[in-house]
């Protein structure tokens, strides 16, 4: 039986890090660092009935934390009608070895899609190339209703790894490798502060997080 737990950050960096198509692995190193994001918030070219919220090229600008450089990204966040997120890394490589060839990724595109095609085409590419294959995630124990009833219950298992999986990895890492807390979760996902905490969705309007409130845990040498 395969083990209930996901692969470990090294085998899927290792693993996009591999791909020869320059525009598909920084796709997916954009999924995967910049908020755990869903491949629609980083394809720029919408399926039908969908809406695409990929960045352009002046989405990506440089700033400073103390004597640190930051790249900052503004990424839309799709569960959230494209309300938009400030994504901050540091482009030390000791931190984060991926900011800087995706900083200028993003200015190489100017103000076009930095990644200009539908979210199938990154999907079809690693199905394809079996990038992940033999990895899986896993799945926690859920409920379906059905007409206000309880329909079944399905037990804790795993899927294969899919692109969607990248949001689950990061998050994981953020919380077990950087120290992220909720608030900070919240911030770097863009997800409000009743679902990355469950409290009432009063927190939303009075706390005021920005990047800097999660930045200095992101300096730690990997």
């Amino acid at each position: 039986m395969k083990a209930l737990s996901l692969p470990s950050v090294a085998e899927v960096r290792t693993r996009i890090e591999s791909i020869p198509s320059t525009s598909i692995r920084l796709c997916l190193e954009a999924a995967y660092l910049l908020g755990a994001a869903r491949i629609s918030e980083i394809c720029g070219q919408a399926n039908w009935k969908e809406k695409a919220y990929g960045p352009k090229g002046t989405d990506a600008r440089l700033d400073r934390y103390g004597r640190h450089k930051v790249a900052v990204f503004a990424m839309k966040t799709a569960k959230r009608q494209g309300k938009p997120r400030p994504i901050a890394l540091p482009l030390e490589p000791q931190y984060e070895p991926w900011s800087q060839q995706l900083y200028d990724y993003f200015k190489q595109a100017k103000t076009d899609c930095v990644f200009p095609f539908t979210r199938k085409v990154p999907w079809r590419y690693v199905t394809k190339a079996r990038t992940f294959e033999g990895l899986t995630y896993p799945i926690e124990r859920y409920t379906v209703w059905k007409n206000g009833q309880l329909a079944k219950t399905v037990d804790r298992h795993t899927r294969p790894f899919k692109l969607h999986a990248l949001r689950h990895l990061r998050a994981s890492e953020l919380v077990d490798f950087y120290g992220f807390d909720g608030f900070n979760l919240a911030t770097y996902g863009g997800w409000t502060i009743k679902s990355a905490l469950g409290t009432t969705g009063i927190f939303d309007r009075y706390v005021s997080l920005g990047w800097s409130s999660y930045f200095p845990k992101l300096l730690k040498k990997r």
